[in-house]
This record gives structure tokens, C-alpha cells and sequence, in this order.
């Protein structure tokens, strides 16, 4: 009996284990989804600014100006690569 004891212990201790390790995973998936929900969110915001200081209806710091540029580079470079897709698109 004592075995079978030992064998009923580590096997609900087993189950307990594989229990928590669900849950971690649920807890740390939700963690994931929120960030990833923060970020678009904060996304959204910096897309409204930006949008109202290429308008001129808001001057941005120093610093956001300087993000602004880098962003309008990326614009200029999918304008071009846009262009160069055509041209193969075309043959």
C-alpha cells in the first residue's frame, strides 16, 4: 500500500505541476496580449501627432521632430520600392 500511496502522491503532485504550468502560461499569454494592446494603442497616439504636426496644426519637441523625420524616410523609401514593384509587376 505504501507504494501505491507514494505513486497516488507524485502523481496528483504531477498534475498539480502541470496545473500551474497551464496557468503560468495563461498568465503570461494575457501579460503578452496587454502589451501588445499598449503598443498599438501608443501607436494610434503618436499617429494622431504626427498627422497634426505634418498639418501644421501642432509643433512637436525637438526629439518627436527628429522621429518625424525618420518616419517620412520610411515613407520615401516604400514610395520607391512601390515603384520599383511595379516595374516588375509590369513585365
Amino acid at each position: 500500500m505504501a507504494l501505491l500511496d507514494k505513486l497516488t502522491d507524485a502523481a496528483a503532485t504531477f498534475g498539480d505541476k502541470a496545473s500551474d504550468a497551464i496557468e503560468t502560461t495563461k498568465l503570461k499569454s494575457k501579460i503578452n496580449s496587454e502589451k501588445k494592446a499598449i503598443e498599438l494603442e501608443l501607436a494610434r497616439i503618436g499617429r494622431i501627432y504626427y498627422e497634426k504636426m505634418k498639418s501644421g496644426e501642432l509643433k512637436l519637441t525637438e526629439e518627436a521632430e527628429e522621429i518625424s523625420r525618420r518616419v517620412d524616410s520610411h515613407y520615401e523609401v516604400i514610395a520607391e520600392t512601390e515603384k520599383t514593384l511595379d516595374l516588375y509587376e509590369k513585365k
